[in-house]
């Protein structure tokens, strides 16, 4: 069976208003209102969820109405291609909570430098490097926001 192109949106627009459903399902569980110090807790989560189901609709009505032919969504070698992004992604995702963020993003980011950038190995290691050593100057010393570490930042005495 071929996935079809009017298919596929059809799915997306429902996978959108299902997490916009969830959104506001959520939101309702706090207040959505306007308090006299300002917007409560579920306020901006409550109209971003119901704004996601009105695109949705109007996205599944397009999808319905104007998408008639019968064409496959993707060839062989652009689900292949989207799937050698997907892989490492799901990879990372994965990795991050025994390894940590920043040696998982690190590592993530070599790959696909290395991989889909074309990147040799001396560039491909100093833009993850650069990258990682970013974001943890923003995160944990700029925001002040600690991320997932692993046994690698507590070698390098970075998990206190």
């Amino acid at each position: 069976m071929i996935l079809t192109r009017r298919s596929m949106e059809l799915a997306t627009a429902a996978a959108i208003a299902a997490f916009g459903g969830a959104m506001v399902a959520g939101s309702l569980q706090l207040s959505v209102g306007w308090a006299a110090t300002g917007p409560q807790s579920g306020y901006f989560p409550f109209r971003l969820g119901l704004l996601l189901c009105t695109v949705s609709a109007l996205l599944f009505v397009q999808a319905a109405v104007s998408v008639r032919d019968g064409t496959g969504f993707a060839s062989r070698e652009q689900l292949l291609r989207s799937l050698s992004m997907f892989g490492p992604t799901l990879l990372l995702v994965l990795a991050m909570p025994w390894v940590g963020c920043y040696a998982a993003t690190a590592v993530y980011l070599l790959y696909m430098a290395r991989v889909h950038g074309d990147f040799s190995w001396p560039r491909a290691t100093a833009v993850a490097l650069t990258t990682v050593l970013v974001l943890y100057l923003v995160f944990e010393r700029w925001f002040q926001v600690p991320l997932a570490k692993g046994p690698i930042e507590a070698w390098l005495g970075l998990s206190a």
